[in-house]
């Protein structure tokens, strides 16, 4: 609702620089009569591909390591052991 109310506001454009809640409050932002400077919308896109790409990384290190270890089932601990050391 403070979105919609004021979308230029400052939690507005922090929200939607996020890269979870960008396509959703980037799209109910644009809509409004003010718009979204352009340069928002390139450093939204930019940070979804990079969080993106990121997580595809880190879920690759993961898998990687876990397909090595069948028969054990990992703890969220050991995943992000195998997350952050490779």
């Amino acid at each position: 609702m403070p979105v919609i109310k004021d979308p230029n506001s400052t939690l507005a454009v922090i929200l939607s620089l996020i890269p979870t809640s960008t396509p959703l409050l980037m799209m109910l932002r644009q809509i409004m009569p003010t718009g979204v400077p352009a340069w928002q919308l390139l450093l939204g896109v930019v940070n979804m591909v990079v969080f993106t790409l990121a997580l595809v990384w880190l879920g690759g290190r993961i898998f990687r390591i876990g397909i090595l270890l069948q028969g054990k089932a990992p703890t969220l601990g050991t995943m992000v052991r195998w997350a952050a050391k490779g």
